[in-house]
């Protein structure tokens, strides 16, 4: 647990998130069979990015006119299962006020009194679980993958491989 470094935010790393909703989610759709949209987070730390992810899909499927044919599955999954059981309940401190637009604040969160818990029809579509990506078997038949909080772990060797 030492050695997990933790630090993510929503949206981190702005310019990504727009290019993953102007570009990449839309040719991806455009393209798809009906069926489950697949979406695996490894290294998922404290669910920021998860979550980030689920909304902008939320957005872009919300645009799409054969929305209904796609429900998401994510799959978030940490070596640190203390992290992943605080994750499955969704709920974050006041001061993600500056990482999240008050629009999605206001679709994707409910209020309480120190804090932000993101909203049931964002949390239903998580599955976050245990996993060491280096021994476990990785989840298969994906439609998106998004390890950018696992890279960090890794030395250069372990990045290229």
């Amino acid at each position: 647990r030492e050695l997990l470094i933790g630090v993510t935010a929503f949206f981190r790393d702005p310019a990504a998130f727009e290019a993953l909703q102007a570009n990449a989610i839309p040719r991806l759709l455009q393209n798809k069979a009906p069926g489950p949209l697949r979406v695996w987070a490894p290294g998922c730390s404290t669910g920021e990015e998860a979550y980030s992810l689920a909304m902008v899909l939320t957005e872009c499927l919300n645009a799409h006119p054969r929305k209904d044919e796609f429900p998401v599955q994510i799959f978030a999954t940490d070596l640190d299962k203390d992290a992943i059981e605080r994750d499955r309940q969704g709920a974050f401190p006041a001061n993600i006020v500056a990482d999240v637009t008050p629009e999605r604040l206001k679709r994707f969160f409910s209020r309480a009194e120190h804090a932000h818990t993101i909203k049931k029809e964002i949390r239903e579509r998580m599955v976050f679980a245990p996993q060491n990506v280096l021994t476990d078997p990785p989840f298969t038949k994906l439609d998106l993958l998004c390890c950018r909080n696992l890279m960090i772990y890794f030395s250069a060797e372990w990045q290229r491989k």
